[in-house]
């Protein structure tokens, strides 16, 4: 059994992207976009304040307060940035971001770990990557 091409299949074009281009040099090929497989793999990472020492007057008087920021690679700008911790995050969608960490009566010689995390999302593909650290801080 053969199969049977419509009428009008000579009238399909390529798109623009994949048509060949002739030169007084010869044929050419246009140069096609990366396939998604060979294109930098995104990643985030989180900057900031990873270990801490702080006094135990500290602790009683105040939050330890954090900075952390976001370094990203293989991402699209513009990027939307939703920050998560156990803390209060001060700026939620912010590159940059300052936490609180609530550590009222915690006695010297104890270490206590938060959590950090950050979504990132790119606007024109819509990837999201998570990223999230470890925050220790030791009471001396």
């Amino acid at each position: 059994m053969s199969a049977m091409l419509p009428p009008d299949i000579h009238m399909l074009e390529a798109p623009e992207a994949l048509q060949l281009h002739f030169s007084q040099k010869g044929i050419y090929y246009p140069v096609m976009p990366e396939p998604e497989a060979e294109r930098e793999q995104p990643k985030v990472s989180i900057i900031g304040d990873i270990r801490m020492c702080v006094s135990e007057l500290d602790t009683a008087v105040r939050p330890i307060i954090g900075r952390y920021s976001i370094e990203s690679t293989g991402m699209q700008e513009p990027l939307h940035t939703l920050w998560y911790a156990e803390g209060r995050v001060l700026y939620r969608q912010e590159h940059s971001t300052t936490i609180a960490f609530d550590m009222h009566g915690v006695r010297a010689g104890e270490t206590r770990t938060y959590l950090v995390a950050a979504q990132v999302t790119e606007s024109p593909e819509q990837r999201c990557i998570v990223s999230g650290v470890f925050v220790q801080i030791f009471v001396m």
